[in-house]
């Protein structure tokens, strides 16, 4: 899935330094994908009928800043991500994936990312293709995040994901993975429920020995 996402510059050889270089090409890779990536974001937007105002975010490199931007860049962005990936940019889905929470949540990526592949042709081969490439971002996304849908405390990301997959493409294998990491997700979140349950049980029979702590 998207090695070339992960490798280093064609032609730079530098065996021997992978280990300690990576991250440091991989930063500048990433910080090189935002110049790319926020054009969108520093449109200026004035959305004078609704009333609202929506301010050129601040530069995203910079940890701890909270990024505003408007609905509509937010929807060219997401809907820049199949295309990326057809025409080869290695580099903006890992920058979209590692700073998008900073102005959108899971739930919205998702829900824009689904309306404009709402519905594919049949039999059309280009469709096809464009199932094969959002899978591969999908799978990419659950790899590179996986805290975006493995709180089993919020599972309602996966079951947007898992509908979306059985409409659109239930013999995928993405469909099977997101369908096994319910079932798993659903039993721990059973499991936590039935032992809160048995610790407030628990806590129920003390108190009923010893009267005394009543209304502590």
């Amino acid at each position: 899935m998207f090695t070339c996402c992960l490798q280093s510059t064609r032609g730079s050889g530098h065996k021997k330094n992978n280990r300690e270089g990576r991250g440091g090409v991989w930063r500048r890779r990433v910080h090189s994908c935002l110049q790319h990536l926020w054009p969108f974001a520093r449109e200026k937007t004035n959305h004078k009928g609704q009333g609202e105002n929506v301010s050129a975010p601040e530069d995203p490199t910079e940890h701890g800043t909270q990024s505003q931007i408007s609905a509509d860049t937010l929807k060219k962005l997401v809907n820049h991500l199949v295309p990326s990936l057809q025409s080869g940019d290695p580099f903006f889905v890992p920058a979209f994936l590692s700073t998008y929470r900073r102005f959108a949540t899971t739930l919205q990526v998702l829900s824009l990312l689904f309306k404009r592949y709402e519905y594919f042709r049949p039999n059309s081969e280009e469709d096809e293709q464009v199932k094969n490439t959002l899978c591969s971002f999908l799978n990419t996304w659950m790899d590179q995040n996986t805290e975006d849908f493995c709180q089993t405390s919020d599972l309602l990301p996966l079951n947007y994901l898992k509908t979306y997959l059985s409409m659109n493409m239930p013999d995928s294998d993405l469909n099977a993975r997101v369908n096994r990491l319910l079932t798993q997700l659903q039993k721990e979140q059973a499991s936590i429920s039935q032992a809160k349950d048995e610790e407030d049980s628990d806590l129920g029979s003390n108190t009923s020995l010893y009267p005394e702590l009543d209304g502590y």
